[in-house]
């Protein structure tokens, strides 16, 4: 485990106190289980009847038996055991499982088909009778146990690595190290094993419960260790017989049989939490929403969205000039930072006082290299920031309202319908298990302008749009991964472009599509945006690009917006260094003279 996972695991614990409190109580159980005879002078096996069947007091903490034996003592010798037992049972089910598990992953073929077989075939058994019977024939003891519990468990477990295998054994690096000659048992030593290590470490916090549980079923069914020596299953047994007139003999062992199970079972979600996080990261303004002690009233909601259809209006109204026009988008001293995970740790900003407007029908572009923050800008006027990064300065005015107070609610209100986004792969937006027209249905749906508009009309407009989007009528019923590259960017325009939206951000369109595909995405995204009169933040790092749709454009360095001019004076008299490098970083074609292509007579040169 590297130090990344140590920290986040660490973090993750520190922050859980009930995870922290049953990592003590484990913790605690093993220490005692292994210094037993330093915590107690009570022999566990040694009768005394004149001591029999004490309630629990200061000399017997937990009471003695029908033998006058301390329970205390006998049950942390009895921990020893079964701790013992699981311990082992779990290493050798994770060593046996990994083995099989890789090999049968990795080599494929007839040794694949060869284990899986034998996998099927021990699967095909009932669990706990063929643990029984294994238990049976090995006889009393650890050992019978422990190889009883992991006969049974590990053909699961090895199903489970081989599938992880499967997963990551055509990944690159993995490939590379195939082409460079590396031994295959390396390859899967090294190269496999670091891949699934975290997975590897979930499953065995979490069989440890388990495999708890197993060894004291089968210890509490006698075929574990026989009296008088200690074990949690046997002692259970051995209770269940006095349980009106000596309830502490059943309840010591069970209530920590169960203890430890849900210990480690908790600390094995936590594990997984840690080393596979898989929590949805959804936007802030979602918390912010339920941490509101009362949301907005419906009359003020009522009137945000009549201020806004009155400026989505006069938006559409919109011909040439925007002189005298109130901004659509009006962006004040917006800073966002990325949140730190370590209490001692400061926030470190992504973006820094940026202030920007948008009026209707224009187009600005915002270029800077990568990491320059002009996505996070995209994402924080479209209300998706998503922990760890926060707003921490500045307001947003969409359409005349300010967003400050908005709900989830409202966001979901505008965004698609007055406020859409265009994101740099397609398949980010669409849903591989639906048709387009099931899709693009979904978004009129849900923005239905209309609500008498029945189902006939909503899928002729759907047409009528993949149409102006010069896709053909048969799209509509296709799914994602049977249109192109090309395709599928015209699909995500049609779905952004079909509630007639007010305000696009397209984030890097046609960064994945040839040069020939890009050109036609881009006229036909500057075709849609002047006929539909809306206004367009175009994202990209590539100043040429940009150039052939802005009418101004701002140049982003390391979260801030260092200047914003018209897209001439941008080329022809830049005010910043940067701006100046960006310019001297377009590629400019240069064919050397003494290139056959240039020499006289080659009728390559005219063409």
């Amino acid at each position: 485990m590297d130090k990344r996972m140590l920290r986040q695991l660490r973090s993750t614990i520190v922050k859980d106190p009930i995870a922290l409190i049953l990592l003590l109580f484990i913790v605690v159980v093993i220490i005692l289980s292994l210094g037993a005879p330093v915590f107690t002078s009570h022999d566990p096996v040694k009768v005394d009847y004149a001591q029999v069947f004490m309630p629990p007091s200061g000399e017997h903490l937990l009471g003695t038996d029908n033998f006058g034996r301390d329970v205390f003592t006998r049950l942390i010798y009895g921990g020893s055991a079964s701790l013992t037992a699981s311990f082992m049972a779990v290493g050798l089910i994770i060593s046996l499982s990994l083995v099989i598990g890789v090999t049968a992953g990795y080599l494929g073929g007839w040794v694949d088909q060869i284990l899986t077989r034998f996998m099927d075939v021990l699967l095909s058994f009932p669990t706990l009778v063929l643990a029984i019977a294994i238990a049976a024939l090995m006889g009393p003891g650890l050992t019978g146990l422990m190889i009883a519990v992991a006969a049974v468990s590990w053909p699961s477990y090895a199903r489970i690595f081989r599938s992880y295998v499967l997963m990551v054994k055509q990944d690159g690096y993995i490939q590379a190290a195939r082409c460079s000659g590396t031994p295959a048992w390396k390859i899967m030593l090294t190269h496999i094993l670091g891949a699934i290590i975290g997975p590897i470490l979930v499953l065995i916090t979490l069989d440890i419960g388990y495999v708890i549980l197993s060894i004291a079923s089968l210890s509490f069914l006698g075929l574990g260790i026989r009296p008088p020596q200690p074990e949690w299953g046997a002692m259970l047994n051995e209770g269940r017989a006095y349980l009106e007139e000596a309830p502490w003999l059943f309840l010591a062992p069970g209530t920590m049989i169960f203890v430890m199970v849900l210990a480690t079972n908790y600390l094995g979600d936590t594990v997984k939490d840690a080393l596979e996080p898989r929590t949805l990261h959804v936007p802030l303004l979602f918390k912010k929403r339920n941490r509101r002690s009362r949301k907005l009233t419906e009359s003020s909601s009522s009137q945000r969205a009549a201020n806004m259809e009155s400026a989505a209006a006069a938006a559409i109204g919109y011909q040439q000039a925007t002189a005298g026009k109130e901004p659509l988008l009006i962006v004040s001293n917006i800073s966002v930072e990325v949140l730190s995970t370590r209490k001692r740790q400061k926030s470190q900003p992504i973006l820094q006082s940026i202030n920007l407007e948008l009026y209707p029908g224009e187009c600005l572009g915002l270029v800077g290299e990568s990491g320059s923050g002009k996505s996070t800008l995209a994402l924080t006027i479209m209300g998706l920031l998503r922990h760890p990064l926060q707003q921490s300065d500045g307001s947003l005015a969409i359409l005349g309202e300010s967003t400050s107070d908005w709900q989830w609610e409202d966001w979901r209100m505008i965004r698609g319908k007055r406020l859409t986004y265009i994101t740099q792969d397609p398949m980010d937006t669409l849903n591989p298990t639906l048709t387009i027209g099931d899709q693009l249905l979904e978004c009129l749906i849900y923005h239905q302008h209309n609500p008498a508009l029945g189902r006939v009309e909503m899928k002729n407009k759907v047409i009528d749009m993949l149409s102006k989007t010069e896709l053909a009528p048969e799209v509509y019923a296709m799914y994602p991964h049977q249109l192109s590259g090309g395709m599928r960017q015209r699909v995500v325009i049609a779905m952004a472009m079909i509630n007639d939206p007010q305000i696009i951000i397209a984030d890097e369109p046609t960064t994945a599509l040839d040069v020939s595909t890009q050109a036609k995405i881009m006229a036909l995204l500057k075709k849609l945006q002047q006929s539909s009169g809306a206004a367009m933040i175009f994202v990209s790092h590539d100043l040429r690009l940009v150039a052939q749709v802005a009418d101004r454009i701002g140049v982003m360095h390391q979260g801030r917006l260092i200047e914003m001019n018209d897209v001439k004076s941008i080329f022809t008299q830049p005010q910043e260094t940067y701006t100046k490098l960006l310019l001297a970083s377009i590629p400019r074609l240069f064919i050397p003279q003494h290139s056959p292509v240039m020499a006289k007579g080659d009728p390559s040169c005219c063409k």
